[in-house]
């Protein structure tokens, strides 16, 4: 077998130019361990994005595995209507282990994107069975993705994502971005009161009445391009929320489960939202499945008997499916046994202390990093903040030359990061570093002639 193949040509690959496959076939991976991931030829790569952001504890963990075959050979599969598993079960008594306290009610799904629609029904339909059906909007965070659905994509607002989209459906409202390196209020964060939250006060003063609920991603906005803001920006979104009476929907899909050095971002802000959904990291990055974990008064206006309206008709073919529980269920006792993410919170320093050696190139502009993520943010020229020439395509080119040299990474347009396994050690992080700083180096030098 060769190591890249373009021989299949009834595959539609996302996120990817077409054009792009003929200079770029696909790369053929044939298995991975732990940081690792190997292609046809036996070639190793670093994968330093989680595979998508999923792969939290490495690639084919054994514990995970072991889950994993172990239901396999008990059952594939059953409706998850008056019938419930054993791992689905116990997977529920586990996150009440780790869910911020107030979250007592779960649904499962099958992806972020599946548990943000059952976020966005569950707010819609608790205002109807509340007698207030004029609230039919959604405050979302500016510049946020929420996933791929129309109601995912509804409520988000980047603009190569969703302006197709929502010039044909419906539009919510938005908040200014919370985009430090670029503030819209013109403010430094050092020292700023949050005035990016001062537009979430005007609408909601202007169309609180109206509104279902304000929906956000804590601490970073990772398709955005792993914007990370200060905690006092939420902080303040729960501030004028709870004094406009407007539910929270925390979108904890990429940033939970210990990505930001806490089990969930909201915990930095010290706030707990009304319904938050989960995802990704939540099997370990085996299989799909998802969480929309809800508050108990907002549970308690689904209940009713076959004459009412209080039931929740929503769900999917796979809901709860036990080969994904089992899968949730070992990573979460990987969590709780070794107490992550605090257990590797001095390899995560060390990753932050590492990535500022970065500050040194002049094309960037700005390194941030939270927990375990990082970000360099490409620009041509520093003190104006100016934008990269979009037809050099620089961050893409050194991402191409990463794969070339063994690191696996994706730039989010001039954004290059990195969400490595929160297992990876000091000596990985090392070479995944000085491998991006050589594909950075050498694409600077031939499309600008400097470093």
């Amino acid at each position: 077998m060769t190591c890249s193949n373009n021989s299949n040509k009834n595959i539609w690959f996302p996120f990817t130019y077409h054009s792009d496959l003929n200079t770029y076939p696909p790369i053929v991976i044939e298995r991975g361990a732990g940081l690792y991931l190997y292609d046809a030829c036996g070639k190793e790569y670093i994968d330093g994005i989680g595979s998508w952001w999923v792969s939290i504890l490495g690639h084919c963990h054994p514990e995970i595995s072991a889950a994993i075959h172990q239901q396999l050979d008990k059952l594939e599969h059953v409706i998850m209507a008056g019938f419930v598993t054993p791992p689905a079960l116990r997977l529920g008594e586990l996150l009440q282990k780790v869910l911020p306290r107030g979250l007592t009610r779960i649904f499962y799904s099958d992806d972020g994107s599946t548990a943000v629609e059952a976020a966005l029904k569950i707010a819609l339909q608790y205002h109807v069975l509340k007698g207030d059906a004029k609230r039919k909007r959604f405050v979302a965070l500016g510049f946020g993705y929420h996933g791929d659905t129309l109601g995912a994509m509804s409520v988000g607002s980047i603009p190569a994502y969703h302006t197709l989209f929502h010039e044909q459906f419906s539009r919510q409202l938005y908040t200014d971005q919370p985009n430090c390196f670029r503030c819209p209020c013109n403010r430094q964060k050092e020292t700023c009161s949050a005035e990016c939250m001062d537009s979430l006060e005007t609408i909601l003063a202007r169309e609180g009445g109206t509104v279902a609920a304000f929906i956000f991603e804590p601490m970073v906005q990772g398709a955005a391009g792993m914007r990370i803001y200060p905690a006092k920006v939420l902080k303040k979104a729960f501030e004028i929320c709870a004094r406009h009476k407007i539910l929270t929907i925390a979108d904890e899909i990429a940033m939970g489960f210990g990505r930001t050095g806490t089990f969930f971002a909201c915990e930095h802000a010290g706030v707990v939202p009304d319904i938050m959904c989960v995802a990704k990291g939540l099997t370990g990055g085996y299989l799909p499945l998802s969480v929309t974990a809800v508050r108990e008064y907002i549970y308690e206006e689904f209940q009713g008997d076959f004459q009412s309206d209080r039931i929740f008709c929503h769900g999917h073919s796979f809901t709860g499916n036990p080969l994904c529980a089992a899968a949730a269920c070992a990573t979460l006792e990987i969590f709780i046994r070794d107490n992550l993410p605090a257990g590797v919170h001095a390899t995560m320093a060390y990753f932050r202390e590492q990535l500022e050696q970065f500050r040194e190139i002049a094309l960037i502009g700005e390194v941030r990093s939270i927990g375990m993520i990082g970000a360099l943010e490409f620009v041509a020229n520093r003190k104006t903040k100016e934008r990269l020439p979009a037809h050099k395509r620089t961050t893409f080119s050194i991402a191409r030359r990463a794969i070339e040299k063994g690191l696996l990474i994706r730039p989010l347009g001039d954004i290059i990061y990195f969400i490595p396994s929160l297992l990876i050690t000091r000596g990985q992080i090392d070479t995944m570093f000085a491998l991006a700083r050589e594909s950075i180096e050498e694409i600077i030098h031939e499309q600008y002639d400097t470093v």
